[in-house]
């Protein structure tokens, strides 16, 4: 089932033209990686995605078979699309536990002793037992790998269907970057549809089913990830060689 359906989308900040004309299908169950070099519009689609792009001029977004090219973020949200910015963009004066309800802004319900955010909570727990046990610590008192983790629980804790990853990595020592990845295939497993967006291309690659090249805003490339772990094609797309 195709869960996120991006079709000619286009647009930018205003008259800066970022994105053009962008086709990206993405599964249920499957893992999509976005490549690309330094400002070749990467996180731009995350943006456009999950409506934090000012200006789009062209194109559709559709999650589930909904179309929501036109809701705001807040409202993409609800219909199924979270989104961790690089950066570990958390609230770090608020504690961990309330991160992870204000994740929950979506849900139905305004209480805060609701079932539906109850179960939120209880569900992040599970899957990352350190926030349990740091969940009254302030989240900028964690270290760099459990504020990354804090950040992908505050996304899922929507319950989404489409989970967008921007530089999950960026930062990280190379164990905890491992198990970053290892949390976005489990994610990819249990049925979500998974976009990330990395530099470390090696990594990427052996998690992802299927890659993407974007360059100057647009896809000029795509296929299974066996394909792009040829030294020449990567030298290619990042350093524009031929």
């Amino acid at each position: 089932m195709t869960m996120l359906h991006v079709e000619g989308l286009g647009g930018g900040y205003q008259d800066l033209i970022v994105l053009r004309d962008v086709d990206l299908e993405v599964e249920a169950g499957q893992l999509q990686v976005v490549l690309g070099r330094n400002g070749a519009g990467k996180t731009s689609l995350m943006s456009a995605i999950a409506g934090l792009l000012p200006t789009v001029r062209s194109g559709t977004v559709a999650v589930n078979g909904r179309d929501v090219t036109r809701l705001p973020a807040h409202k993409r949200a609800a219909a199924g699309v979270g989104l961790v910015q690089e950066g570990k963009r958390i609230f770090r004066k608020r504690t961990v536990e309330e991160n992870l309800l204000l994740g929950t802004y979506s849900a139905s319900g305004w209480s805060m002793r609701s079932k539906t955010r109850k179960d939120a909570l209880a569900a992040a727990y599970e899957r990352f037992p350190i926030l349990e046990e740091k969940r009254t610590d302030r989240a900028g008192g964690l270290s760099g790998g459990q504020q990354q983790m804090l950040a992908i629980a505050q996304a899922l804790a929507a319950d989404p269907s489409v989970l967008l990853l921007d530089e999950p990595s960026a930062g990280l020592a190379p164990a905890i970057r491992a198990e970053v990845f290892a949390t976005a295939s489990r994610l990819r497993d249990e049925g979500l549809a998974v976009v990330v967006v990395e530099q470390l291309v090696d990594v990427a690659l052996d998690v992802a089913d299927s890659v993407a090249v974007l360059d100057s805003g647009r896809i000029v490339s795509s296929g299974p990830p066996e394909h792009y772990k040829d030294g020449e094609l990567l030298q290619e797309i990042y350093l524009g060689s031929s």
